[in-house]
């Protein structure tokens, strides 16, 4: 039987403090900015012309699986995601999976979006040695940890006020840009063809990341079951707006062929449309909102995947300790010391930006087990139709098959090992009682 948890609060317990429109933006203060930054050249150079059609289908399987996740959040309104909710429909190791693959990606995206910030800043701030860059990312990973470890409300109000400098700033970019586009290179619209943009909609799903982030935490929503949806919904349409926008502008002035350099996708096709559409001024206003949104979506990473792991520790799939509640702030305070450490640390010494697709491996496959939970529900508990789970469950399939072998077998052999390392922990239990 379906049933949610109570809205009742303890001192043990998370707060709901995130009414419908605070929910609603800061869901698409996690979604905006980062692939406009990350992602756009490479989906372009795929896409060409079909550039915006590839970004509105990959954020049609964006929906579908926020909305298939709103279906489960709204059931079972507690902390954890895809974790608690294959534990609630007894399959408690395919819920140690989710768990640990969204752990998995969010300590490896949230060392490399510190690496991007660093990397802003040293073009920002010219003359910096190559090891600062480090010192950078570790620092801004600690200033994340930091404000996550004073509550949701805080880091809820600075998201959001962070997310309107960055529409302030791309609004200025916009409107400074769009008088030098050429709105023809805006054709055709399917570019090469429909695999050309579907190959482009495989690069920039990614840049939808956060749409389901309301659900994994959902224990901090006020009245889950009109929140979240409107949250995840809400949150979609008004980042799709700015990844719409902001992306035919940039096609329109540069072009399709704009877009690469030589035989390589541009990577910062925002600044080149800056430098040759709105000048120097333009260039510095691109960097700015590329900074500020590097740090809030680590900021963004940080905050969920605490979450995720404060309901591992109350289950004892981690140790208990991670399960502990600030009682003053109400936030995992072991769980965001512990994290902020891993990732500080690993951005001080490592750069992960070269297995970031083995991350994208963890995010399918959490994403693969959310949408296997939303299709567990009865008729009368679902949200939307089965169709849009399995539509959410065959984007997830095409996108597997566009990660390259050695990242499947490294994501998929990491989580085969920690499956191992807990049959053999849990035996050993077994043995001793």
């Amino acid at each position: 039987m379906v049933t949610g948890r109570k809205d009742g609060e303890s001192q043990s317990s998370l707060r709901r403090t995130l009414g419908r429109t605070t929910a609603m933006l800061l869901t698409a203060a996690m979604i905006i900015g980062t692939g406009l930054f990350a992602a756009l050249g490479a989906t372009a150079e795929k896409a060409g012309s079909g550039l915006l059609l590839a970004i509105a289908l990959s954020g049609v399987v964006a929906l579908a699986t926020g909305l298939s996740a709103a279906s489960v959040g709204i059931n079972f309104p507690e902390e954890g995601g895809g974790f608690t909710w294959s534990r609630k429909f007894g399959y408690p190791t395919l819920g140690f999976t989710a768990g640990c693959a969204y752990l998995g990606k969010g300590i490896v995206s949230t060392v490399v979006i510190s690496l991007a910030f660093a990397l802003y800043t040293a073009q920002m701030v010219h003359g910096l040695p190559p090891f600062a860059v480090h010192l950078i990312a570790a620092a801004a990973v600690a200033l994340v940890a930091g404000v996550n470890y004073f509550g949701l409300e805080l880091n809820a109000k600075l998201l959001i006020g962070l997310l309107f400098v960055q529409l302030a700033l791309l609004a200025v970019f916009v409107a400074f840009a769009a008088p030098a586009a050429q709105w023809s290179n805006l054709l055709p619209i399917a570019g090469h063809g429909m695999g050309s943009v579907l190959a482009g909609a495989a690069v920039f799903f990614w840049s939808w990341d956060g749409f389901m982030r309301m659900a994994i935490m959902a224990s901090e929503v006020k009245e889950p079951r009109s929140t979240i949806p409107f949250a995840v919904v809400g949150g979609v349409a008004l980042s799709a707006v700015v990844f719409l926008v902001v992306p035919a502008v940039a096609l329109a002035v540069l072009g399709p062929s704009g877009f690469t350099e030589g035989r390589a996708p541009n990577d910062t096709p925002l600044l080149t449309v800056a430098a040759k559409a709105i000048g120097g001024w333009g260039v510095w206003i691109v960097l700015a909102a590329a900074w500020l949104d590097t740090l809030t979506e680590a900021q963004g990473d940080l905050l969920t995947v605490t979450r995720v792991a404060l309901a591992m520790g109350k289950e004892r799939e981690l140790p208990a300790w991670l399960g502990t509640i600030h009682k003053r702030f109400h936030v995992p305070r072991h769980a965001v010391l512990a994290l902020g450490i891993v990732c500080a640390a690993l951005a001080l010494v490592v750069d992960l930006r070269p297995v970031l697709e083995v991350a994208n491996v963890f995010t399918l496959t959490w994403y693969s087990i959310v949408l296997f939970d939303a299709l567990q529900l009865p008729k009368d508990k679902r949200l939307v139709w089965p169709i849009v789970s399995w539509i959410g469950l065959a984007g997830c399939a095409a996108l597997y098959l566009s990660l390259p072998p050695w990242a499947l077998a490294t994501g998929f052999g990491s989580l085969a090992l920690l499956l191992g390392v807990r049959f053999v922990v849990r035996r050993r239990k077994a043995m001793h009682r």
